[in-house]
């Protein structure tokens, strides 16, 4: 039951962070949101690390393999958060965070050419609950044609950008399942979450020649809000994972489009919430379907 709290609040405060973000950040561009996401979190995430550091002997787990595997899904995590942050800048976050529910079908394609896994009846119905609500998002278009709602998932690039990260999100649960083997699942999520937090500003300052010093100076509070609950989705995410499998916190975690959809019409007054609810209430009974009945 814990786990269950635990997943819950996790998607509560992602979603959360993001409405922040939008909020104070997004003026100033996707880059600096992603900088806003990562950086602010650190300071309330190093030191936990720093506590199973000195607890644990936790040196032992950087393994050559350990390395190779944190690296490639640190690389993939910067990527995936860009389009991230830049799918919740340009769009309503109604309209865009929904299609994160398309990373587990992009598990299941994974598995099935990669590991010749086959979908299964619970599998497909959770496929087509899915990209029904995606759909339905878009389905006040609907007067311009029947094929106008999949169009509106092209021309709201918000939505695009978020199945690009979905979809490097299918490749990341993967890597990140496998870190939390080759090491502990508390310890992992600590360092790897203080690693992300630290390095991915520094990466974004060399390659766009941010100015980080007079950015937090002048975003001070925001950067702190949108830091201080990304970080408390990342503890109730390590204890969650702690308590249960990965897959089964993740769909609960899902409900974040939930409350993206209710956040987006109480900061921004975004139109269709109650259509956009019904959509992301389908798309989310289809994770947990593809999630425990797969």
């Amino acid at each position: 039951m814990v786990w269950i709290i635990l997943s819950i609040l996790a998607g509560f405060f992602v979603a959360l962070s993001d409405a922040l973000n939008k909020k104070y950040i997004s003026k100033e561009g996707f880059v600096k949101m992603t900088v806003s996401r990562t950086l602010g979190a650190f300071p309330f995430l190093f030191p936990l690390f720093l506590y199973f550091l000195l607890e644990k002997t936790s040196y032992l787990y950087f393994t050559p393999d350990f390395i190779v595997n944190t690296l490639i899904l640190l690389f993939l995590e910067i990527i995936a958060t860009l389009f991230y942050m830049k799918g919740i800048e340009i769009s309503p976050l109604s309209a865009s965070l929904p299609f994160l529910s398309f990373t587990p079908i992009f598990i299941i394609f994974t598995g099935f050419f990669i590991l010749g896994e086959r979908v299964s009846v619970p599998g497909a119905l959770g496929i087509f609950l899915i990209v029904t609500g995606a759909y339905l998002i878009h389905l006040p278009r609907i007067n311009q044609g029947i094929l106008a709602p999949l169009k509106g998932i092209w021309e709201e690039r918000g939505g695009l950008f978020l199945l690009v990260t979905a979809f490097i999100y299918g490749i990341t649960s993967v890597l990140g399942k496998r870190g939390l083997l080759l090491s502990d699942p508390l310890f992992f999520a600590s360092f790897y979450f203080s690693l992300l937090s630290f390095t991915t500003p520094l990466i974004l300052k060399f390659i766009y020649k941010i100015e980080i010093l007079s950015f937090l100076k002048k975003n001070f509070r925001g950067i702190i809000l949108v830091g201080g609950t990304q970080a408390l989705m990342c503890f109730c995410h390590m204890l969650a994972l702690s308590l249960i499998e990965t897959a089964y916190m993740i769909a609960l975690k899902r409900t974040s489009i939930f409350f993206a959809v209710g956040l987006g019409w109480l900061f921004f007054k975004e139109r269709h919430i109650g259509l956009r609810l019904g959509a992301s209430i389908l798309m989310f009974i289809g994770i947990l379907i593809i999630a425990f009945w797969k």
